[in-house]
């Protein structure tokens, strides 16, 4: 079924916020209710002429455009080459993998994922800049998805912009980004403990 990968996620997400993170973070109430919004649209579309469009991309490039306007002015210009970078990636794998499928050796949501974090990592080297880079990422594929449906809809191909196929493609560079943040957490607890176990051994 299309668009399981994104459901999962967002319930998973939704269920660490609700229930495990603590009551005190201060965007505990936030997490939880994008998560339950976007899936509460995720069934609907918007018909645009001979486009039609789904409300949860409609509503990720909104979330985009929120966090986005925080931004210094500086950080909105390096953004916006960031999204466009990672949009033209988008729609160029995407085109590719309609027009020579040969030439994909793996999946192609796959390669587009993969694609998207090597990317990202590039623009947000930095470990600290998480939520830089899930912005980066949900902000492009968006793009990426209406740039792919331009010549799909030009030569007659009926193609939704904001579909469950392509929610479940960042489902799964939203996975692959939150299971990078966990195994960087993961490697800087462990140097923590070997540091401190070191320093134990120097007091014996």
């Amino acid at each position: 079924m299309d668009g399981i990968l994104y459901l999962w996620l967002l319930w998973g997400i939704w269920i660490y916020a609700t229930f495990l993170l603590r009551r005190s973070h201060p965007h505990r109430f936030r997490y939880s209710f994008m998560c339950l919004l976007l899936i509460c649209v995720f069934p609907y579309g918007i018909q645009t002429g001979s486009v039609e469009v789904g409300v949860s991309a409609i509503v990720l490039a909104l979330i985009c455009i929120l966090y986005i306007r925080k931004l210094s002015l500086r950080k909105k210009l390096y953004m916006l080459i960031a999204v466009l970078t990672m949009g033209m990636c988008y729609a160029g794998i995407g085109l590719l993998a309609i027009y020579d499928p040969v030439l994909m050796f793996l999946d192609r949501d796959l390669i587009i994922s993969l694609s998207f974090v090597l990317v990202c990592i590039l623009f947000y080297g930095d470990s600290s800049l998480f939520m830089l880079r899930a912005i980066a990422i949900m902000g492009s594929s968006v793009i990426g998805d209406f740039f792919l449906s331009i010549p799909l809809n030009k030569i007659g191909f009926s193609y939704s912009t904001g579909g469950p196929v392509y929610l479940d493609m960042l489902a799964l560079s939203m996975g692959f980004l939150i299971a990078l943040k966990l195994l960087g957490e993961l490697n800087q607890f462990i140097n923590i403990k070997a540091q401190t176990n070191k320093g134990e051994m120097k007091n014996l």
